[in-house]
């Protein structure tokens, strides 16, 4: 096999499974010195450079294994946040986020810092690769990942978890189970609830929409509904409108018709919408 110091240029031209064509920044190109054959030892197991997983891009797999190199005790090599900013905005599929989830557990141990961006960017990634759990697992454990979301973060994580259990029919319970998880760790990571937390699991449920997730789009959306000035946003409103005329329920759907015409319900928040090269919002949010 051709070393893969040697095939660095080459493989930005490779392609696995149809996946789209990257360009790695200038500034964060490995040095051929970082992609020297051998092994690279993680937490989760050894690698050999020269045999990347399957279905992983050549472009990804020479930052994976640079990245795995300068996490390695006693190196001098520099460190970029971006590198991981970068692979994670570009992962496609559950490999190449088993890989970014390898070079998280090596981040944490060192420790290295996470961002509320790098969070952002693992929220996206797991959605677009259909692939939750990776997230779900971390975030259940502050202290050992120190993810950092925010709620607009959080709320498009849980709305998220009800578009994929609508669309896949399957693991239907658990993710709406995963939804209602996320929305009870707002606490746990000293975050205020608000309209996006109650509007984005009020959607999820609605997207949902079997008889056990109507019954707790109700409770959910009732508990906050019953303030004077409630929390909750005018998409969700809209859908338990349109998932109560769907049932029948005429009445229900008058009420939540009123509500979403109230001045002082707000619309969901929204992620950025456009990043820079490194995968970094253009955008501040919070």
């Amino acid at each position: 096999m051709r070393p893969l110091a040697a095939s660095v240029t080459a493989s930005m031209s490779v392609r696995l499974n149809s996946t789209a064509a990257v360009t790695v920044p200038e500034d964060l190109r490995p040095q051929a010195v970082e992609l020297a054959d051998g092994k690279i030892k993680t937490l989760l197991g050894e690698f050999d450079v020269n045999a990347p997983p399957a279905n992983i891009r050549p472009e990804l797999w020479t930052m994976y294994v640079a990245m795995l190199r300068r996490m390695t005790p006693g190196v001098v090599w520099q460190l970029k946040q971006r590198s991981l900013n970068w692979i994670l905005f570009h992962a496609q599929n559950r490999e190449e986020l088993d890989m970014a989830f390898i070079m998280a557990e090596q981040w944490r141990a060192r420790p290295l810092p996470i961002t509320q961006t790098t969070t952002l960017l693992w929220v996206r990634a797991c959605i677009r690769a259909k692939y939750p759990e990776i997230f779900m697992k971390m975030l259940l454990d502050r202290w050992k990942y120190r993810q950092m979301p925010v709620s607009l973060t959080l709320a498009h994580f849980i709305r998220s978890l009800g578009s994929l259990a609508a669309e896949s029919g399957s693991d239907v319970e658990t993710l709406l189970d995963d939804a209602f998880r996320v929305f009870a760790l707002y606490p746990y990571y000293d975050i205020a609830y608000d309209a996006d937390a109650y509007g984005a699991l009020v959607e999820a449920c609605c997207e949902i929409n079997t008889d056990e997730a109507w019954r707790r789009a109700l409770l959910a959306s009732e508990e906050t509904l019953a303030h004077e000035t409630p929390m909750i946003t005018l998409e969700a409103l809209r859908a338990l409108e349109r998932r109560s005329t769907e049932r029948g329920e005429s009445e229900m759907a008058e009420r939540y018709g009123s509500l979403a015409k109230r001045s002082d319900i707000p619309a969901a928040g929204k992620l950025p919408a456009e990043y820079d090269e490194y995968g970094l919002p253009t955008v501040a949010f919070d």
